[in-house]
C-alpha cells in the first residue's frame, strides 16, 4: 500500500493568506477557508483533483469486484415491517422493499384476502428524491408524506389520497418538516417545522423549530401550536395519544434534556408533565394515567406513573436497577421494559403496576431500540388496546428482524427474518473489557469467525462513538459482514460520552472532559495489541458524524496507536462548527468556542488546528456527504487540505466525496452498496488484507441472493 511518504495530491488546494476568525479572543489563522464555499470554481476543481487521486487508489485494489458482490450480498436482503397504521374496517400499511428494490415502499392491503399494493413508490421517482416518511390517516383515505433530495434530510409534506393516487394542493408552512401527528378525526395533522424563510432574522432560518397544526384543504397558515420564544435552539416531537385526546409535545435541548407537555385536543389547554430542562423523559398515555420512563434522580433510568388528573404526581413503577433502563412501551394492557446490559439489550414484561413478569429470551446478544433524531426509540410495538405485540431484533450478526410476541406461549415467532448471505453459527460475539488511563474499566465488543484467534496480526476495524448519549450496540451493516468474512475483527469500545450506561457515562465526556472520551478509545486500539489480537499497523479506526471527530482527534494524538482511519461526515474544525446550521445548539454538548475556559480547551484537540508537522500520521480517509445539513462537509476538505501543507512525513490522506449524499449516504440502494465498497476498499489496502480474486461474474455468483429472496 501507500501508506508511508508524502501524500499524492491532484492539484494544490487554494489558499486564502488572510483567512483567519477570532475566537476567546485569539485570532486563528484559515487559509482553506474558501473550501467551505462548495460551488466556487476552485473548491470545485480541487475536489476533483483529489477525487482522481482516491478513485486511482481504491478503483486499483486487487478483488475490487468481489468486495463489491459481497456487500450487494449482505445488503440487498428484502424488507418487511408490521403493520404501521391499522384502520378500524381492517385496512393495514406497511413498509417492504424487494431483495432487488432501490428504495422502500409504503404498501396497503385492504383486506386479509387482498393483495397489498403500493400507496407510495419511491423506486418510481428519480435517484436522487427520497421518502423520509409517511403516516398514514386515522381513516386510512389519506397519507402525509415528506420528500427530501438528495440526501439532505430536509422534507417537505405532502398529502395523497389513496383512493385516487392523487397529491392534494395541500402546503404545510415551515421548512424542515417532520414528526407527523394525525387528529383522531383526520380532519389535520401537527407537524414540527423551522419557520419560513423571512419570518425570522438572516441566518436563522435552521432555528425557532416549533409545532404547527395544518387543517386538510386548508389554503390558511398552519397554526403555530407551541415553541419556545426565548430560546432558538431548541426543537420539538408531537405524537398524538393511542386514545385521541392528547398530543404529546416534547421540547428537546439537543439531546442532553426535555421537557413534555400534553395539549389536550378537546379545547387545546397544555398541561406541563416535566420541565425545567433536568432530565431526559418519554411519555405515553395509557387510559387515564401517564406512563414516564426518565432519568430524574436516576441516572440509568426509572419509570414512573401518574394520573392525568395530577400529572406531576409522579410514583415509582419500576425503579433504577444496575442496568439502563432505555424505554417502557404500553403495549397489549402489559409493560415492556428494554435495558441495556453493557451495551446489549434485554426485554422484560411487567404488569401495569410495575410488577416484573418474565423476560423475553431474545435470538441473541444484540439490540431492539434503535436511536433516531428524536431520542431511543422502542423497539416493542403495539397497541396498548390491541392483541398483537412486536419486537424488533438485530445484531452484529443478524440484519434488521420482526418477532411476533406470543405472550401466551412465552415465545418470539419470526415474522421477518431475512437472509443477509451470513451464518451467524460461524461467527462469535463476546464482551471483554479494558482500562483507561484513569483507571476507569471500558467494555468493548469483539466479532469475529469463530475460527479467527489472536495471532498478534489480525486485522481489526475499531470503531467508536463517544458523544450525545449515543450508545454503540449491536447492529448488522453489509460492510461488516464483508469484513467479517474476509478474516476481520470488528472491535466496538463503549466509550465515555456515550449512552451505554446512563446519563453519568456520557456527562463524563461532555465539554471540558471530552478527553475521556480519546483516552478511552486510544486505550482500546492499545488493549488490542496486549491482548494478542494485533499490531497498531493493523489496526483502522472508523467514525462517522461525532465518531468522525473521534478517530481524527485520537490518530492526531497517538497516531503510533493506529494503522489507518477512516473518517465519514466529521465535525473537524471545533472552533468553527457553531456557524454551521444548527450546530451552535450542540454547544451544550462540546461546549462555546468563545467562553474563556471552553474556547482553549476545543483548540487544544480541534483536528483542524492541531496538524503538527514532522509527525508520522497513519494513512486517512475523509469521507464528506457533500449535501450534508447536520455536519459541515467542508470540515474533511479543509482537513486533507492542511494535512497535505503541514504533514508530509506521514499518510497518504486521502478525500472522498460522497456525491448526492446527505449525512446519512446515498439515496438508493446501489448507492450505498457503491459507498461501502469504497470504503471496505480502503480498509484492504490500508491494512494489506487480500480480497479473494474473483472477476465481477464468479464475484457475483459467490454471495449474490437469490432473485426474490426474502
Amino acid at each position: 500500500m501507500g501508506g508511508t511518504g508524502s501524500s499524492p495530491r491532484a492539484v494544490e488546494a487554494p489558499r486564502n493568506e488572510d483567512g483567519g476568525y477570532t475566537a476567546h479572543g485569539v485570532r486563528f489563522a484559515d487559509p482553506y477557508d474558501g473550501l467551505e464555499r462548495l460551488e466556487d470554481p476552485a473548491t470545485v476543481a480541487w475536489i476533483a483533483g483529489q477525487e482522481a487521486v482516491t478513485r486511482g487508489v481504491l478503483d486499483a485494489v486487487p478483488g475490487r469486484a468481489w468486495l463489491r458482490a459481497a456487500i450487494a450480498r449482505s445488503s440487498r436482503w428484502a424488507r418487511l415491517t408490521p403493520p404501521v397504521a391499522t384502520t378500524p374496517e381492517g385496512r393495514r400499511f406497511f413498509w417492504q422493499a424487494d431483495a432487488f428494490d432501490e428504495k422502500l415502499r409504503l404498501m396497503c392491503q385492504h383486506t386479509p384476502s387482498q393483495e397489498a399494493r403500493p400507496v407510495l413508490d419511491p423506486t418510481t421517482w428519480p435517484d436522487e428524491e427520497t421518502l423520509a416518511f409517511a403516516v398514514p390517516s386515522p381513516d386510512g383515505r389519506l397519507v402525509a408524506f415528506g420528500t427530501s433530495v438528495g440526501g439532505t434530510q430536509e422534507a417537505v409534506i405532502r398529502v395523497l389520497d389513496v383512493a385516487s393516487g392523487d397529491t392534494l394542493p395541500d402546503r404545510p408552512r415551515g421548512t424542515g418538516q417532520e414528526s407527523v401527528a394525525w387528529r383522531p378525526d383526520s380532519s389535520g395533522f401537527f407537524y414540527a417545522a423551522c419557520p419560513e424563510p423571512g419570518d425570522v432574522p438572516a441566518g436563522e432560518g435552521a432555528f425557532w423549530h416549533a409545532v404547527y397544526e395544518h387543517t386538510i384543504g386548508s389554503t390558511a397558515p398552519a397554526r403555530r401550536v407551541h415553541g419556545d420564544d426565548r430560546n432558538k435552539e431548541y426543537w420539538f416531537v408531537v405524537e398524538v395519544s393511542e386514545c385521541g385526546r392528547y398530543a404529546v409535545i416534547t421540547t428537546w435541548d439537543f439531546v442532553h434534556a426535555n421537557d413534555v407537555h400534553l395539549l389536550r385536543l378537546a379545547d387545546d389547554a397544555l398541561i406541563p408533565v416535566a420541565t425545567g430542562m433536568r432530565s431526559v423523559n418519554r411519555v405515553q398515555v395509557l387510559d387515564d394515567a401517564l406512563l414516564i420512563r426518565t432519568d430524574l434522580d436516576a441516572p440509568r433510568g426509572r419509570l414512573c406513573t401518574a394520573p392525568l388528573s395530577s400529572p406531576a404526581d409522579w410514583r415509582t413503577l419500576i425503579p433504577e436497577g444496575r442496568d439502563v433502563l432505555q424505554s417502557v412501551t404500553g403495549v397489549a394492557g402489559r409493560l415492556y421494559a428494554v435495558h441495556a446490559r453493557s451495551a446489549a439489550h434485554s426485554v422484560s414484561v411487567h404488569s401495569p403496576e410495575g410488577e416484573f413478569l418474565r423476560e423475553v429470551e431474545l435470538p441473541g446478544l444484540g439490540s431492539v431500540n434503535h436511536d433516531e433524531g428524536s431520542g431511543t426509540v422502542s423497539g416493542v410495538r403495539g397497541g396498548w388496546a390491541g392483541e398483537e405485540v412486536w419486537i424488533d431484533f438485530t445484531s452484529y450478526l443478524q440484519p434488521p428482524s420482526v418477532y411476533r410476541y406470543d405472550f401466551g406461549a412465552n415465545r418470539l415467532i419470526p415474522y421477518h427474518v431475512p437472509d443477509a448471505g451470513i451464518e451467524a453459527r460461524d461467527f462469535t460475539t463476546q464482551r471483554v473489557r479494558y482500562t483507561s488511563p484513569d483507571g476507569t474499566r471500558v467494555s468493548m465488543f469483539l466479532v469475529h469467525r469463530t475460527d479467527v484467534t489472536p495471532d498478534g496480526n489480525r486485522p481489526v476495524r475499531l470503531s467508536g462513538y463517544g458523544g450525545f448519549n449515543i450508545s454503540v450496540e449491536p447492529r448488522f451493516t453489509a460492510f461488516n459482514a464483508a469484513w467479517l468474512r474476509l478474516g476481520g475483527v470488528l472491535a466496538y469500545p463503549h466509550v465515555r460520552g456515550g449512552g451505554e450506561y446512563g446519563r453519568d457515562w456520557h456527562q463524563a465526556a461532555v465539554g471540558t472532559r471530552r478527553q475521556n472520551a480519546f483516552d478511552d478509545f486510544v486505550a482500546a486500539a492499545r488493549w488490542l495489541v496486549e491482548a494478542g489480537w494485533t499490531v497498531p499497523e493493523r489496526i483502522l479506526s472508523r467514525g462517522n458524524s461525532n465518531g468522525g471527530l473521534l478517530v481524527a482527534a485520537t490518530a492526531l494524538q497517538a497516531p503510533d496507536a493506529f494503522g489507518a482511519v477512516y473518517c465519514r461526515a466529521p465535525v473537524l474544525d471545533m472552533l468553527r462548527f457553531p456557524a454551521f446550521g444548527f450546530l451552535a445548539a450542540a454547544t451544550v454538548e462540546y461546549g462555546a468556542n468563545h467562553d474563556p475556559v471552553e474556547g482553549p480547551y476545543l483548540a487544544g484537540y480541534s483536528p483542524y488546528h492541531n496538524v503538527r508537522p514532522g509527525r508520522r500520521y497513519p494513512v486517512m480517509a475523509f469521507a464528506s456527504a457533500l449535501n450534508d445539513r447536520t455536519a459541515p462537509p467542508h470540515d474533511p476538505l479543509k482537513m486533507v487540505a492542511r494535512l497535505h501543507a503541514r504533514a508530509d512525513a506521514g499518510g497518504p490522506y486521502l478525500l472522498l466525496p460522497l456525491r448526492g449524499s446527505g449525512h446519512g449516504g446515498g439515496t438508493t440502494a446501489s448507492a450505498l452498496v457503491d459507498q461501502d465498497t469504497d470504503e471496505l476498499a480502503f480498509s484492504c489496502w490500508a491494512l494489506k488484507v487480500s480480497p479473494p480474486q474473483a472477476d465481477a461474474d464468479a464475484g457475483a455468483q459467490a454471495v449474490a441472493p437469490r432473485p426474490g429472496s426474502r
